[in-house]
């Protein structure tokens, strides 16, 4: 199969950064990540390009001050971690690495890496961290679930009242960002995926594809800044469609969202923001 071009680009860029790293002689491999990583198939036009680098002994100072082994093409970089840097290649290509040594590798949380390059005295178990192929997320725990659904509750509360002080904003982040996320952790455990494989740090990574009944709500729940109490009532909806075993136990809680999300929907003119916000 002929590998596409926009991938096929991702890859060369791989090649190009593994002969820089050999020919430095200071790195002992070079490991793909996400969809350059053992998911190789997961690629597209999309993808960036998530990579660790193998530092030999006392050279992870050195690689990080000198980026010559990235094969030159950088026309942005900065440094986001202590370990690594985000950077731009000319052609668009968003890259982010980290550079370690063999025990910051060992300490560090990733799944399913890719030896792209390894020197012959590289550790014998790299990629290290292996997840078979089958494994989905675990189950959350009663507590977990409880945790969720109170938080996704008394965020929509607060939203909704933020929105009819006029602060739509902070209304928004509460409803949309804080809330749903909660609700779309309870939804995703409560729900069998369709297909696609899991992110393990991410429930919101290829949702469409994993959930897509559910994903058929997230219009209604993410409507904009100016749409809070609809979204409220939305969230509502899909918590309540869950089925949830602590459901009943928060009804006066999910009642009082209800009530005070009807009433913003029926007033529609929130008090203006005058002086300074208390609350």
């Amino acid at each position: 199969m002929t590998t596409p071009e926009p991938v096929a680009g991702l890859l060369a860029r791989l090649d190009l950064i593994a002969a820089g790293l050999e020919a430095s002689g200071q790195a002992l491999a070079l490991l793909g990540l996400g969809s350059v990583g053992a998911e190789l198939d997961r690629a597209d036009r999309y993808s960036d390009l998530d990579f660790f680098v193998l530092a030999r002994p006392g050279q992870v100072g050195a690689l990080l001050e000198d980026l010559g082994w990235l094969g030159g093409g950088v026309v942005h970089a900065f440094r986001n971690t202590p370990d690594g840097f985000k950077v731009l290649f000319a052609g668009g290509v968003l890259g982010e690495f980290a550079v370690f040594d063999e025990a910051g590798l060992r300490d560090a949380a990733f799944v399913n890496a890719r030896v792209v390059w390894r020197s012959p005295d590289a550790p014998a178990d790299l990629p290290l961290h292996l997840r078979p192929p089958e494994a989905r997320a675990q189950p959350l725990s009663a507590a977990q679930r409880t945790h969720h659904l109170n938080e996704a509750l008394t965020n929509l509360l607060v939203g909704v009242r933020r929105f009819r002080r006029g602060e739509r904003l902070s209304a928004w982040q509460f409803t949309q960002v804080y809330a749903l996320g909660h609700a779309l952790a309870l939804a995703a455990d409560a729900t069998p995926p369709q297909s696609g494989r899991a992110d393990p740090y991410g429930v919101e990574r290829r949702f469409e594809v994993r959930y897509p009944a559910l994903a058929a709500r997230l219009g209604g729940c993410l409507p904009g800044l100016n749409g809070t109490p609809g979204a409220a009532l939305a969230i509502l909806d899909l918590l309540d469609a869950l089925h949830l075993p602590g459901w009943a136990d928060a009804g006066a809680l999910s009642a009082q969202v209800r009530r005070e999300a009807r009433e913003a929907l029926a007033d529609r003119t929130p008090r203006a923001v005058r002086g300074r916000l208390h609350g």
